[in-house]
């Protein structure tokens, strides 16, 4: 195995992901078509293997780790950029349904272009979060997944509309805006916003990224539970919500 496949498996044996040699392989696929793919569309600002690997690739996967992604889920990718978390979970759990929305279509053609070369039958929607939500897609997604898009109250707003009622978002955050205890943190911020959305935060599941000079990452992912239909009035339009968040 190359670097980044290595890493893979082993993050991934060391949580008790399923993931074969061959699955981890593909990762070096990955990574090759992201570099060459960035040479004329950025995707990424990440330069060395080991923090791609670590900071995209690894990252993507925590929410195997807590077996929060059920088998044959359908999940949206909400503001994918160029496909993560969604490539990534797809690779690794290839029996999900999923879709990637990003209102950046040269972006997006990335995730399209690794969909192709492995065969995956995934959608793709370029266009904004509160716009695609009025054409057939409100409530209808198991999970909701969000990475490095917004802060919590408003990536709330674009993304429980699009969960079933019992259904989760899971929302890729730096464990300090997950601090209960301070009132200035996202996730304090966001709790009238979750609960007037029909949500409610189920949990906070650290996750830690470790780079190989020994740095580490303080990562977390916020789980927030879909407990009743969400006001058809949500989400509004996006200027609305960066002037006056929930």
């Amino acid at each position: 195995m190359k670097y980044i496949s290595k890493k893979v498996f082993d993050f991934c044996k060391n949580n008790k992901i399923t993931c074969s040699s061959d699955t981890a392989e593909k990762f070096d696929v990955l990574y090759d078509m992201l570099i060459e793919f960035n040479e004329h569309t950025n995707i990424t600002s990440l330069k060395t293997e080991d923090e791609i690997c670590t900071k995209h690739f690894i990252d993507s996967l925590y929410p195997l780790s807590y077996s929060l992604i059920p088998d044959g889920a359908s999940i949206i990718d909400v503001g994918c950029g160029g496909g993560f978390p969604g490539l990534p979970l797809k690779i690794v759990k290839n029996n999900i349904n999923l879709t990637f929305l990003d209102s950046t279509e040269k972006k997006l053609k990335f995730a399209q272009n690794v969909c192709e070369k492995f065969g995956y039958d995934c959608d793709f929607y370029a266009e904004r979060a509160e716009e695609l939500i009025k054409d057939g897609h409100r409530e209808k997604y198991d999970v909701a997944v969000s990475r490095a898009v917004a802060s919590l109250p408003i990536l709330s707003e674009l993304c429980i509309p699009y969960v079933k009622e019992g259904g989760i978002f899971i929302a890729y955050k730096s464990l300090k805006e997950c601090d209960k205890s301070n009132p200035a943190s996202e996730l304090s911020l966001s709790e009238k916003a979750i609960t007037a959305l029909g949500g409610k935060i189920e949990k906070v599941y650290p996750a830690y990224l470790n780079l190989q000079d020994k740095t580490v990452f303080e990562h977390a992912l916020v789980v927030i539970r879909k407990v009743k239909p969400t006001n058809q009035i949500f989400p509004r339009r996006y200027p609305v919500i960066l002037k006056k968040p929930l």
